[in-house]
């Protein structure tokens, strides 16, 4: 939570999008979701497993008025950093 706390100080609505079939995945939710607390920060969990799922996740973000993204570890989302960068 430090890095993007560093760079969007003000943030206090954060997401983090994982692929729930992703294992790498699994644990990051709850630690992330400890350290958000210590600082804060609401953390919002968004799930994909495909483009839909990510298109409705980056619907989610800005209904949230989300002020950073983190991305779980998974290379379906590799395609798709070009569109998160943009928003």
């Amino acid at each position: 939570m430090e890095l993007p706390h560093g760079l969007v100080p003000n943030a206090t609505i954060v997401a983090l999008l994982i692929n729930p079939n992703n294992p790498e995945s699994v644990r990051q939710p709850a630690e992330l979701q400890d350290a958000a607390r210590a600082i804060g920060v609401q953390l919002i969990l968004l799930t994909a497993t495909n483009a839909s799922d990510i298109d409705t996740a980056f619907t989610a973000m800005v209904q949230n008025r989300v002020a950073a993204l983190l991305v779980g570890p998974d290379g379906r989302f590799q395609p798709a950093i070009a569109e998160m960068i943009d928003l």
